[in-house]
């Protein structure tokens, strides 16, 4: 299918991942940066009124589950990816410079129903364990958002406001960037069905999920012949911006699962909701293109870019 159609939507969450170019490894042992991105990440949930449910930094990719109740995914994305990218060589003296980002992000939606945010959930909090690098999440040396999220830990960070800044720098090259340091608050929402629970009987209920969690993942890898770890002493020797002896990798026309769901019933019915939209969009689309410019695309969609010839005078 390739470069599929954004749909936004106030319901379905979005499981969304972004990959750095050639999957190197520019976040691994990288504490500053870590907590530049967390602090970016703070700043746009509570900016575009996210719901945030789970989010991982893993070596050459981050990750998470949200919602966006004011279909503002677009914007959310693009504001949080541009100010990692820019963040990269500020705390990277060794970044070589160029494009970050290995392409656009991907996505894809999660069901409104409690078992499918659960269970993506517990696949980002479980990524380091997944991917072979320690065989608890306790061992793994970077951030992992599952005790901030099950506790309802708020964290702060100071973040700049670069617009302002540097907008002030041009009038006073000494203007002190101090000035411009803002407070954010980054919070993850409890996840749906448990709102009844006390945080201590949350907290203890979702440390028991986590462990049957993650001895299924043990055994699933075992089955497919995956036995060992990394481990944390060898995680920390790696050289920022080196490549993985193995990533996962995809091209523009790999195929994706448009729908992340448990139940198969459930996936079937959104499956449909999804291509119904897609190939209206594909419809809206071709009479946009022949001229049609007012004609009424699906909710939630974007109109396609259409580069307009320029008309010379003779």
């Amino acid at each position: 299918m390739g470069s599929h159609p954004r749909i936004e939507d106030p319901v379905l969450a979005s499981f969304l991942t972004t990959r750095s170019r050639n999957s190197e490894l520019w976040f691994i042992n990288n504490p500053e940066l870590e907590n530049a991105i967390l602090g970016y990440l703070a700043k746009y949930s509570t900016l575009r009124e996210v719901k945030l449910y789970a989010f991982a930094v893993e070596g050459n990719h981050n990750q998470g589950v949200s919602k966006f109740p004011k279909l503002n995914r677009a914007d959310f994305m693009r504001d949080l990816n541009s100010s990692i990218a820019r963040a990269v060589p500020r705390f990277t003296a060794e970044y070589p410079g160029g494009l970050f980002w290995g392409r656009r992000y991907s996505q894809e939606f999660i069901p409104d129903h409690p078992d499918d945010i659960e269970a993506r959930f517990f696949y980002t909090v479980l990524q380091p364990v997944q991917d072979g690098l320690v065989p608890k999440i306790s061992e793994y040396p970077g951030y992992n958002c599952f005790h901030d999220a099950i506790y309802g830990i708020v964290r702060k960070f100071k973040v700049i406001n670069w617009g302002k800044y540097n907008a002030a720098k041009k009038r006073n090259p000494c203007t002190p960037i101090k000035k411009y340091e803002e407070i954010v608050v980054l919070k993850y929402e409890r996840l749906p069905g448990y709102e009844h629970l006390s945080t201590k009987d949350y907290a203890k209920l979702m440390q028991k999920k986590l462990e049957e969690h993650r001895l299924r993942v043990i055994k699933d890898r075992e089955a497919r012949g995956l036995t060992g770890f990394v481990g944390r002493e060898a995680l920390l020797k790696i050289k920022r911006g080196s490549r993985p002896k193995k990533t996962k990798t995809s091209s523009i026309d790999s195929r994706r699962p448009r729908i992340l769901s448990v139940c198969l019933e459930r996936w079937k019915q959104w499956m449909n909701w999804y291509f119904s939209k897609y190939f209206a969009y594909k419809y809206a689309s071709k009479q946009y293109r022949s001229g049609i410019s007012n004609f009424r695309f699906p909710d939630g969609m974007y109109r396609p870019y259409l580069r307009h010839s320029v008309v010379l005078s003779p």
